[in-house]
């Protein structure tokens, strides 16, 4: 599994080259969601972005990435309890809080994932199982694709540009992405057939990247949003693939 692994480390680290860059780009949008109690939120914006950035390098080189996955995963939490929290519990009706939330949550446990798969074989139990600070990037990010699932579901209305345009029943690709969504973020958090489970969740994401976004990436490649759902999606793809590499040969 050490391909599946290797990929999945260059697909996380791409999408923090992409976020890092955007918030110098953007850092005046970017500060404006840092939370207003939080003094100089400008200077945090970039300073994340530099953070993203380093340990975009470190995962994609093997340069202490084993550190720089773990700080990042503690990053993210951080976003999600400081950031988008409070957000969702002030905007509890507006999906795109929601989706930003879920997003962190994932992203979490993708880097302590990521973390776990840039350990040496060495350090995994003897039991085939993995250990405790894996199955808590397991279960985060498990539950951030279970989140997104049932998002699937609830704004289907929102999802039947799902695929491109020649592709047929559209409206029917939003419940089946949905519903694979779900049962392999299920599967994953519950620690059931992992391998199987994260194997195919990340084709499926791999595959919306490249007939969904990307598409998306060519034709408006001017568009910040674009880019950053695009890379969104690759990174979780990312994750599910460098969850294969915590595996060992065995029954998971």
């Amino acid at each position: 599994m050490n391909g599946f692994s290797t990929l999945g480390r260059i697909f996380f680290g791409l999408l923090l080259f992409v976020v890092g860059a955007q918030h110098f780009i953007y850092a005046t949008f970017v500060a404006t969601l840092v939370p207003a109690w939080i003094p100089f939120r400008y200077f945090w914006a970039c300073f994340v972005g530099a953070a993203f950035v380093a340990a975009g390098l470190a995962i994609v080189f093997r340069k202490q990435a084993r550190l720089a996955a773990t700080l990042l995963g503690i990053m993210f939490l951080l976003f999600v309890l400081i950031v988008h929290t409070p957000r969702i519990f002030i905007h509890p009706q507006n999906s795109n809080e929601w989706t930003s939330g879920f997003v962190a949550l994932a992203m979490a446990g993708g880097a302590v994932i990521v973390a776990s798969a840039s350990r040496n074989e060495r350090y995994l139990n003897e039991t085939n199982r993995m250990d405790k600070v894996t199955q808590i990037g397991r279960s985060l990010y498990g539950l951030a694709m279970i989140a997104f699932g049932v998002q699937h579901f609830i704004f289907a209305r929102l999802g039947v540009g799902i695929g491109p345009p020649w592709f047929p029943v559209r409206p029917l690709w939003t419940y089946l992405a949905g519903a694979a969504i779900f049962l392999a973020g299920l599967a994953i958090m519950l620690g059931r057939s992992v391998r199987v489970a994260a194997f195919l969740l990340g084709a499926l994401l791999l595959l919306l990247f490249l007939f969904q976004h990307l598409p998306g990436l060519l034709t408006h490649p001017h568009d910040p949003g674009k880019w950053a759902s695009g890379f969104e999606i690759l990174g979780m793809s990312g994750a599910a693939f460098a969850l294969l590499g915590t595996l060992r040969k065995a029954n998971s």
